[in-house]
């Protein structure tokens, strides 16, 4: 698993000792948890923090596409995100998900390599994808050039209460 932030290596080893729920200072509870968000006609619904509890350790293979810099990315507006920081596409640590609340750290699987991601906006809104991360971390997964691949995703913590 390669480090790309400081704080990966303290959530790596609170994962593995077993933390249900993980401090990040920075945690913003932009996308209400429980809310039902809608864009282009396409609707989720962010999951609750007990829900989150539950889902520690969870497995499921999703739908991955990634997001770029607004000066190059099309379908990216060039405003702040759902958790209110600006979007970091040359960090391989933050990703966007409609299902997972702000502050979610995920675990993602693709061939073999490993990323720690933290939920820190929302979209993607495209009918079968439910997460979207950065272009730094869609290259070192190794889809970048393809735009879209089938990620295993890992719940390792939900945001703090």
């Amino acid at each position: 698993m390669t480090t790309h932030a400081p704080w990966r290596a303290f959530f790596a080893v609170a994962a593995l000792a077993g933390a249900a729920f993980v401090t990040y200072a920075d945690t913003a509870a932009a996308k209400t948890p429980g809310k039902t968000y809608c864009y282009n006609k396409v609707c989720h619904r962010v999951k609750t923090l007990d829900e989150m509890e539950k889902l520690v350790g969870h497995e499921e293979v999703l739908v991955s596409s990634y997001y770029d810099d607004c000066k190059v990315d099309k379908f990216n507006p060039c405003t702040r995100l759902s958790s209110g920081e600006e979007h970091r596409p040359d960090l391989p640590d933050n990703a966007a998900s409609p299902v997972y609340p702000n502050g979610t750290i995920l675990l993602l699987e693709k061939n073999g390599t490993k990323l720690l991601v933290r939920v820190n906006n929302s979209g993607p809104y495209r009918k079968g994808r439910m997460l979207d991360v950065s272009r730094a971390a869609a290259e070192e997964l190794g889809f970048k050039k393809k735009g879209v691949a089938k990620i295993k995703v890992t719940v390792i913590s939900g945001p703090i209460r």
